[in-house]
C-alpha cells in the first residue's frame, strides 16, 4: 500500500493510501493501535457522496471528508464497530485519524505524494507526541531565541500597520536574513541514537 504525508489544518500525518476497492473495504479494520501521527487516506478520482462505516474497526476515529478544492467539508466522530453507513457529501478524499484530532470544517488539506517517504530523516514532535513537521535535510531550524525574536518583531510590525509599518518590516526582514546567514554558516550537527 502506498504512503503519503498529509498536511491538514495544523497537523501532519504519515498515511497509508487506500485506492483500490479491496483496500477501501479493509480500511483500518482490526487495527488495535494507531500512532498519533499516522492515519489512512481514502482516495477517489472525483468528488461525490461516499459512505463509510466502522465494521470490525476497533478504535475511535475522526473521519474527515475533503472536497476537490482540498478543503475539509465534514468531520465525523466514528465509534468502534458501528455498522451504520454514514454519508460524506462532496468527498474526493476521506482521512481517518485518531479521534480528537482537532481538525475542523474549512481546514486546508495538502498531500506530499513523493514516492520515497524514506527521504524524511527526522520528525519534529510536539509535547503530546504528534508530528509537527517532517524534515528531509537542508531545512532551516532557528533557535528558540531567534524564533521568539522573529515573532516579536513580526507582532511589532503588525501593531504599527498605520504608522512606521515599513520601518518595522525592514527590521524584521533584516533580522530574518541575519538568522538565515547564521544558519547557512553553521557546521552540520548530528544526533547519535543510543544503542
Amino acid at each position: 500500500m502506498d504512503k503519503v504525508v498529509v498536511n491538514i489544518g495544523k497537523k501532519t500525518y504519515n498515511c497509508q493510501v487506500a485506492k483500490t476497492e479491496e483496500e477501501k473495504r479493509k480500511g483500518l479494520m482490526g487495527v488495535e493501535n494507531l500512532p498519533p501521527d499516522e492515519g489512512m487516506l481514502f482516495v477517489w478520482e472525483d468528488e461525490a457522496t461516499r459512505e463509510m462505516w466502522m465494521k470490525d474497526t476497533l478504535i475511535p476515529l475522526d473521519q474527515i471528508a475533503i472536497n476537490d478544492d482540498d478543503e475539509v467539508v465534514f468531520v465525523y466522530q466514528a465509534q468502534p464497530k458501528d455498522e451504520t453507513l454514514v454519508p460524506f457529501m462532496n468527498a474526493k478524499y476521506i482521512l481517518e485519524v485518531n479521534q480528537g484530532s482537532g481538525i475542523v470544517e474549512g481546514d486546508d488539506f495538502d498531500i506530499d505524494d513523493s514516492e520515497d517517504l524514506n527521504k524524511y530523516t527526522m520528525k519534529v514532535l510536539a509535547p503530546d507526541g504528534t508530528t509537527q513537521m517532517f524534515l528531509q535535510g537542508g531545512e532551516r531550524i532557528f533557535s528558540r531565541i531567534n524564533t521568539r525574536t522573529l515573532i516579536r518583531k513580526a507582532k511589532r510590525a503588525y501593531e504599527h500597520k498605520e504608522d512606521n509599518f515599513d520601518r518595522y518590516c525592514k527590521a524584521l526582514g533584516k533580522y530574518m536574513f541575519k538568522c538565515i546567514k547564521i544558519q547557512d554558516n553553521r557546521e552540520p550537527e548530528y544526533v547519535q541514537v543510543p544503542g
